[in-house]
């Protein structure tokens, strides 16, 4: 375990920046594929698989692995129906858990946070394994460190959101994307060793700024 808000919010800055284009335009064509999916029924099952290809190419990204524009929907079809009985379950336990009284629903959108990338990192892993598996991560980085990180990430950017008509999320996607990435990464990896030579140029970086700072 090496989660610490810093790490997370630094590391996948600096990841987004290295490979905004590539982040920026996988993304465009992950919510052009949504909307064309939404059109029927039918099409909304295979959502959450779209996203889920997405994702995975974020992870291949982060371990510097090769990633092509437009070329991640394979990863989330192999596996569309797991996807979506997933991201169906934890959308109903986070909506009931808000309805009672609201705070159950907000320990559970913590407590789950990594639920669909452990699903997507090992398709091996059963649902009920991811859940119980991302609930015992948030516990061992610290429940409460893991809610301020979704509350740095997400509070700022949709306070922006509203007096730009979502320009702010459009923009930053990429890096809120790679933090999101990144603090998966700490907590089930530490530092990713796939990809040292740039983790440790960015911690380099961030040491290098701290001593200044001094």
């Amino acid at each position: 375990m090496n989660f610490t808000l810093k790490k997370a919010l630094n590391n996948g800055f600096n990841f987004g920046k290295s490979n905004y284009v590539l982040i920026f335009v996988n993304g465009l064509i992950a919510v052009c594929a949504t909307v064309l999916a939404s059109v029927t029924i039918i099409g909304l099952l295979v959502v959450p698989a779209i996203w889920a290809g997405f994702t995975e190419s974020l992870l291949r990204i982060r371990r510097g692995e090769e990633v092509k524009m437009g070329v991640f929907f394979k990863a989330g079809f192999n596996q569309w129906g797991s996807f979506f009985i997933l991201v169906l379950l934890l959308a109903l336990g986070i909506i009931v858990g808000f309805a009672l009284l609201i705070i159950p629903g907000i320990y559970l959108l913590v407590a789950w946070y990594f639920v669909f990338y452990l699903k997507i990192d090992n398709s091996e892993m059963s649902i009920s394994d991811s859940f119980g598996k991302s609930m015992d991560l948030v516990t061992e980085a610290g429940w409460l460190n893991l809610f301020l990180f979704v509350l740095i990430i997400s509070v700022p950017v949709s306070i922006v959101d509203a007096f730009t008509y979502s320009l702010a999320s459009i923009i930053l996607f990429p890096f809120i994307g790679m933090m999101q990435v990144e603090a998966y990464i700490l907590v089930t990896e530490g530092t990713a060793p796939q990809d040292n030579a740039l983790a440790e140029n960015i911690e380099d970086d961030i040491e290098s700024n701290d001593i200044k700072e001094e």
